[in-house]
């Protein structure tokens, strides 16, 4: 049933939330949920198992609510923000009767998904807070080893059976717990703020367009994520699902489907056993440049700017996959390793596709936006460089274990990636006048939105029309 009437804003909580200088470890996360569950008997500390790397995956239980809300933190690991925010909710929601009262809902919640990843990206959490630092300790691992990307899926023809443990877990809480709603923390490096939703929200919209403002952060305006994203309106887009990328794969005769599928994404476990489930995502930058929202156009289209940032960006890809064809056979067969000397390859497809898209697309004929040039140019520069920083610790990490031949080989192609490395960042930091955000901000972000969809959705499934 429709509701009417403005949302909860929940903007009391931000006197509640820690004034952070540094995001938690996974150890310290644990340590945190363990003694959190240790003072209150309404929260519990659920043991799942181990990650593919011998961590522990823990999943921590606040409420006792008739439905069900699913948080999860880190499923990319270079992602920690919803970590951070899903620590901040348990405490404030088990010390906070009042709050967990007003919201009918079990809150169950992974808050580091990928804890081995999550471990690898630990050499930037304590700062400094720039563009070289957050890409030399870069870890993402390859999409058949990621949290939301490998559920068990059947669809049509296609079956994808091997979940990762921690997928698995998750896949367990969702088998258990049924949720009503999904709330998947990501974040990006650069950027505005932008969200994702399985099914539009529509009253949500303006309070949600208005919320990043309130902490002076910006909606991204820029290019969205995927080129060919479906946006309900800028900036609230469509989350892909299984079925979704099924159609492309098959609708695309130059694909096999069994080559570039993986599995399905937790809502699309979770709609087996609740159809009416929905997942949210509000995506949030470490990093932002006042222009991503600036919707000023220019003298040139956007298929111009897109060709433009698309072909200056070919230079960086061509040195890389130079550096990764010229390390590869002495690289360790490690997650780290497939991921920098594969990504570079996957780039210059996606570049292909972009381009292609972009010439034949009649919206892309309409000027261009400052926002949309800034993100062509700049911000997608630099979502090549962590992958760059991956590869150098990649090379590293070779170097310790190699002979003579080899040892000079990887030190000559690290020191000629470096240099790649170094001009491309200090280029960046001439042309953008960029901030890094507070974390607290992200947090409080992060944690209203969640909540004012959590009570909308709450209203809307009792009934209440205001």
């Amino acid at each position: 049933m429709p509701v009417s009437g403005p949302p909860r804003s929940f903007a009391e909580l931000d006197d509640a939330i820690p004034r952070y200088d540094s995001f938690f470890t996974v150890r310290e996360h644990r340590e945190r949920n363990r003694a959190l569950a240790d003072k209150h008997d309404h929260v519990t500390y659920q043991d799942l198992g181990d990650s593919s790397g011998g961590n522990p995956l823990w999943a921590v239980t606040v409420g006792d609510g008739s439905r069900t809300a699913l948080l999860f933190g880190a499923p990319h690991p270079n992602e920690p923000i919803g970590s951070m925010t899903i620590d901040f909710l348990l405490h404030e929601l088990a010390d906070n009767d009042e709050l967990r009262a007003s919201l009918d809902y079990e809150f169950v919640c992974l808050p580091v998904a990928d804890p081995d990843g999550v471990q690898k990206n630990e050499g930037w959490f304590d700062g400094p807070f720039t563009l070289a630092n957050y890409a030399t300790n870069f870890y993402r691992p390859p999409p058949h080893r990621q949290v939301e990307a490998t559920f068990p899926v059947e669809h049509e023809q296609y079956v994808f059976d091997d979940p990762i443990p921690a997928t698995q877990g998750l896949a367990d809480l969702i088998e258990t717990h049924h949720p009503d709603l999904i709330y998947s923390f990501h974040n990006t490096g650069f950027g505005g703020c932008y969200y994702l939703f399985t099914e539009p929200l529509e009253p949500l919209w303006e309070p949600l367009r208005d919320l990043p403002d309130e902490y002076g952060i910006p909606l991204d305006l820029g290019e969205p994520e995927v080129y060919d994203s479906k946006a309900f309106e800028e900036p609230f887009y469509c989350l892909q699902t299984f079925e979704d990328q099924y159609k492309d794969a098959v609708g695309d005769e130059h694909t096999d489907p069994e080559e570039v599928l993986l599995g399905g994404n937790a809502y699309d476990h979770a709609h087996q056993f609740n159809e009416d489930v929905v997942e949210i995502i509000v995506e949030l930058p470490y990093f932002y440049e006042p222009r991503i929202s600036d919707e000023t156009e220019l003298d040139l289209s956007r298929e111009a700017v897109i060709r433009e940032g698309t072909e200056r960006r070919r230079q960086l890809l061509r040195e890389w996959q130079a550096a990764a064809m010229a390390v590869e056979k002495f690289l360790p067969d490690t997650p780290m390793a497939q991921e920098a000397t594969g990504t570079a390859f996957f780039f210059e497809d996606q570049y292909d596709d972009k381009v292609e898209w972009a010439a034949a697309s009649p919206e892309t004929d309409k000027p261009a936006t400052a926002a949309q040039a800034v993100d062509a140019r700049y911000v997608r520069d630099y979502q090549l460089l962590p992958y760059v920083g991956m590869l150098l610790r990649a090379i590293d990490h070779a170097v310790m274990g190699a002979e003579d031949e080899a040892r000079n080989r990887l030190l000559d192609a690290k020191e000629a990636l470096e240099n790649v490395f170094h001009k491309w960042i200090g280029e960046l930091r001439g042309e953008l006048d960029y901030e890094t955000l507070p974390i607290w901000k992200l947090v409080a972000i992060q944690a209203r939105a969640g909540l004012f969809c959590l009570d909308y959705r709450q209203r809307e499934l009792d009934g209440d029309s205001g």
